[in-house]
């Protein structure tokens, strides 16, 4: 034993007395409660201040682009979840959540990622960094996130997105570095790369300052709305024992022995 007393626990986030709550300085109650909404909360915990319209407006539009999308790999995942669950209505909708990595939802991260980070270590113009980028994934046999989709050849997620950040005049330097990406790359695999909206959300998210390791929270904020209305439907109108009978019609055992 040294003596010396513990290290203080340090955070700027929030606080509480017996009659107050403060999130990043501002009062709970008479500050937030009913003035602001859950989009502009979440700002506020990642960036410190409050939004401006622009960015608020933003924002909620990223969450409602990529809050649904069908029968996706998460909402089966909860579905089934809560077919040997069904008391826990939470555990099925985080199983869903635990399926945001970098193929689904989470790569919203990694094209911000890519902007923020890989692109700002580069030299040139935003052409030149283009192509230095797409030099670079396929030199590594990487895939480029955001890039690409199996249904859209052009998302109209996208196109509204980036049309909103035009229009309300917000800085538009990493969307239009990512098209660039977009187009170097279409240019270096002569085939059409959908800019989808993952990428929208990466690019406008790091345009309106939020740091990339947070950036993935946007996805998980809207798809936890999606997952948790496809809980509710589930309860009402299951649908789990059709996916299984539909897995369990369609799988072949082989014994290993006979190999």
């Amino acid at each position: 034993m040294t003596g010396k007393k513990p290290t203080r626990i340090k955070t700027q986030m929030a606080t509480m007395t017996e009659d107050t709550i403060t999130v990043r300085g501002v009062d709970l109650v008479d500050g937030l409660m009913g003035k602001i909404d859950a989009a502009a909360l979440y700002y506020l915990e990642v960036m410190g201040r409050l939004p401006g319209e622009a960015e608020n407006k933003l924002l909620n539009a990223m969450i409602v682009a990529i809050a649904e999308h069908g029968m996706m790999p998460s909402v089966i995942a909860a579905r089934l979840t809560l077919m040997g669950a069904p008391e826990s209505f939470q555990g099925a909708v985080a199983s869903g959540l635990l399926g945001a990595g970098d193929v689904f939802v989470g790569p919203t991260s990694n094209v911000a990622r890519l902007l923020q980070v890989e692109v700002a270590q580069l030299q040139g113009t935003p052409e030149e960094k283009a192509e230095q980028i797409v030099a670079a994934y396929g030199k590594a046999k990487r895939r480029i996130p955001g890039l690409g989709h199996p249904h859209h050849k052009i998302d109209p997620r996208s196109e509204k997105l980036l049309a909103m950040q035009s229009e309300l005049g917000v800085s538009e330097t990493h969307s239009k570095q990512m098209l660039a990406i977009q187009q170097a790359a279409i240019k270096s695999s002569g085939r059409h790369l959908t800019f989808n909206a993952v990428a929208a959300v990466g690019a406008i998210a790091s345009d309106i300052g939020i740091d990339w390791r947070a950036v993935r929270g946007i996805g998980l904020i809207a798809r936890t709305i999606g997952l948790i209305g496809h809980v509710l439907e589930e309860m009402k109108q299951p649908s789990s024992q059709a996916i299984w009978d539909l897995v369990l019609d369609n799988t072949d055992y082989s014994d290993p022995a006979s190999d």
